[in-house]
């Protein structure tokens, strides 16, 4: 039987809840066990068809590097008070979802409240909306007129639904008034305890001078100390012309550093601009010496080093007033920079029986370039010969002067032997005592025999005794076609008997 009830107003608040919630649940009669009383499980159904994530926007804050929750404070530190400046911090708005964000908040996205939110200064962020992983910042800037603590409030309304409103507690301390120093490079700031790179230098050079700029920050006048400005690394050269004694607040003054670096790798100088007698602003001045460019000579022929000089293989043998095969000397610079003054001279020894070339790149020598000259041997007279040739620069010593001296040799030639045999001659005049062969040879196609040098010599092949011999061994002068004749003579035809027929020979001038 269905009992028909009037319900009010509460009972039916109750009554809608109860069928919502039934609606969230199946549920599914069990049958007990053993007679008992049947038992119920329910099931959880999920809403909305098919899984997967939802995009959603998630707004997160940092500071210093470190995500804020909201509520938290942040520090700006502490700052004296009236200053021109003031003191800056940077705040990050992050969309760290999935969907892009926005940042409603009108007119000013980053809203300022609080007990002294007059001395600190918001910049606002250049963007209202962000897109999924998208950053924007802000600043903060403490710019106090009082002593004392200081705090204010900041709000940022955002479509994050879970943090639809992010709050932060700003404090800072203002303090007397006091001077402050600040160093700067353009447009670089330099912070206190930090340091400044000013780049490499060759070694043994003099690198630009960088300026440093020191401005007065604070609210009250600095005092400089002498020297105001002090280096610990003397290669890290100072120069303060026309510094000043005091400097008054929003002030500057400039001075510069030189690097001088007389070896390679990093150095650095701890730098101190010092005033009131106890203050000071430190920061490091880094630099690195690089290898200076030289030149750096090399010297070879066939292969064979001659860098720090030598004897080269000889010329040999060469007939006089001819020339022997030249021999090509190369010089190489190997180093990074112009090899200059390059000179070859002939210094000492039989110096007009050498020839030496000009050098194929003249007095200078590219780096990493080479070039070439010769040598050849030119006897005038016969007979051993030697000299000195000297190769100088005025840096081919990795950038010092540099020498070097090849000796060569060669011989001039004497000259060449050559056996003549002829045929013996019945008579007993040349096989006799004061009888024997004259052997006649000139350079002279058709020469008469005769006594009468240089134009026809003749050698005399006396009897020693029993039967002459009929051949000798000549030796001639100098190269070319020679012709030879013989004839036979006796104590009493001294003049000698009819010549032989004309023979000739070719010596080579090798």
């Amino acid at each position: 039987m269905v009992e028909n009830r009037s319900f009010g107003p509460k009972f039916m608040q109750k009554k809608n809840i109860l069928i919502h919630l039934i609606s969230l649940f199946t549920f599914i009669s069990c049958p007990g066990g053993g007679g008992g009383g049947g038992g119920a499980a329910f099931a959880l159904l999920g809403l909305g068809g098919g899984g997967g994530d939802v995009a959603a926007p998630k707004l997160e804050i940092s500071y210093a590097g470190v995500v804020r929750e909201s509520g938290a404070t942040i520090d700006i530190g502490s700052e004296p008070v009236n200053t021109t400046d003031g003191k800056t911090g940077t705040v990050t708005i992050k969309n760290a979802g999935t969907a892009s964000i926005t940042l409603p908040g009108s007119p000013n996205i980053i809203e300022k409240s609080g007990t002294n939110a007059s001395e600190f200064t918001i910049t606002q962020p250049s963007s209202s909306t962000l897109t999924a992983g998208q950053s924007v910042t802000f600043t903060i800037n403490f710019k106090p007129t009082t002593i004392g603590a200081k705090s204010a409030i900041l709000k940022i309304q955002s479509s994050d639904p879970a943090v639809s409103s992010f709050q932060m507690n700003l404090t800072g301390t203002a303090e007397a008034a006091t001077p402050r120093l600040a160093v700067s490079v353009g447009s670089t700031q330099i912070s206190a305890n930090g340091s400044y790179g000013m780049g490499s230098v060759e070694v043994d050079s003099v690198g630009s001078a960088i300026v440093f700029t020191v401005k007065n920050t604070g609210s009250l006048t600095a005092n400089l100390d002498s020297p105001a400005v002090t280096s610990t690394n003397g290669r890290f050269a100072l120069n303060l012309a026309g510094f000043p004694a005091t400097l008054a607040p929003d002030a500057t003054a400039t001075f510069t550093i030189q690097f001088s670096p007389l070896a390679t790798g990093s150095q650095n100088s701890s730098i101190a601009v010092n005033y009131d007698g106890a203050l000071s602003f430190l920061f490091t001045a880094s630099a690195t010496g690089t290898p200076k460019p030289v030149p750096t000579i090399a010297i070879s022929h066939n292969s064979t080093s001659y860098t720090s000089g030598g004897t080269i293989p000889t010329f040999g043998i060469v007939w006089p007033t001819l020339t022997s095969t030249a021999k090509t000397v190369t010089i190489s610079n190997t180093g990074t920079a112009t090899m200059t003054g390059i000179t070859i001279t002939k210094e000492s020894g039989d110096t007009s029986q050498f020839t030496t070339s000009a050098f194929s790149t003249g007095a200078t020598l590219a780096a990493g370039a080479s070039g070439t000259f010769t040598i050849q041997f030119t006897p005038s007279t016969s007979g051993a010969k030697n000299a000195v040739v000297r190769i100088a620069t005025s840096n081919g010593n990795n950038g010092s002067s540099s020498s070097a001296d090849l000796a060569v040799t060669g011989t001039g030639k004497t000259g060449t032997d050559v056996l003549v045999t002829w045929n013996a001659t019945n008579e007993k005049a040349p096989n006799d005592t004061d009888g024997g062969y004259r052997i006649c040879y000139s350079q002279t196609n058709g020469f008469t025999p005769s006594h009468n040098p240089p134009s026809v010599i003749c050698e005399n092949q006396a009897n020693a005794g029993g039967t002459t011999s009929n051949s000798k061994v000549i030796t001639v002068t100098t190269f070319g076609t020679w012709y030879f004749k013989v004839y036979s003579y006796g104590k009493y035809n001294t003049t000698g008997g009819t010549p032989s027929s004309q023979v000739s020979v070719t010596v080579p001038s090798t």
